[in-house]
């Protein structure tokens, strides 16, 4: 009686999980991903805008100012150009075998700038930049 019991509550999740497998909305899903990946870029684009203004307001005081400098030009330049080869890539059609090749070699080239973009970002915390407000003069 017991090993009967088993099996049906197996059988009972395995129908609750194909049903639940139904009802997932696959697009719905890509779709809120996207729009979380881009606020994500977005954000992380003004974080270095600001670490740029601050390094620039900061000046050669900074130890490190050519070296933090370059690095958020460069992690700038490189979020510019994945955006722009995601914009290609979401213009593609994968209704052949060389598209889909193509969008491969763009998506891993994007996979590759992401991981350049995110050492960079850790270099540049690194480094440390923090902005302090000049003090007011009397």
């Amino acid at each position: 009686m017991l090993r009967r019991r088993n099996v049906l509550d197996e059988k009972e999740m395995i129908d609750s999980q194909a049903e639940a497998a139904r009802r997932f909305n696959y697009s719905r899903y890509a779709t809120k991903k996207t729009m979380a990946q881009g606020l994500l870029d977005v954000a992380l684009l003004m974080s270095n805008a600001s670490q740029l203004k601050a390094i620039m307001d900061i000046g050669s005081r900074h130890n490190y100012y050519n070296v933090v400098f370059g690095i958020i030009i460069c992690s700038i330049i490189l979020q510019l150009i994945t955006a722009i080869l995601l914009l290609v890539l979401g213009t593609l059609k994968d209704e052949t075998d060389s598209q889909q090749k193509t969008m491969n070699i763009v998506n891993n080239v994007i996979t590759v700038l992401i991981l350049l973009i995110t050492v960079a970002n850790v270099f540049i915390t690194a480094f440390g930049v923090q902005y302090k407000k000049p003090e007011k003069l009397i």
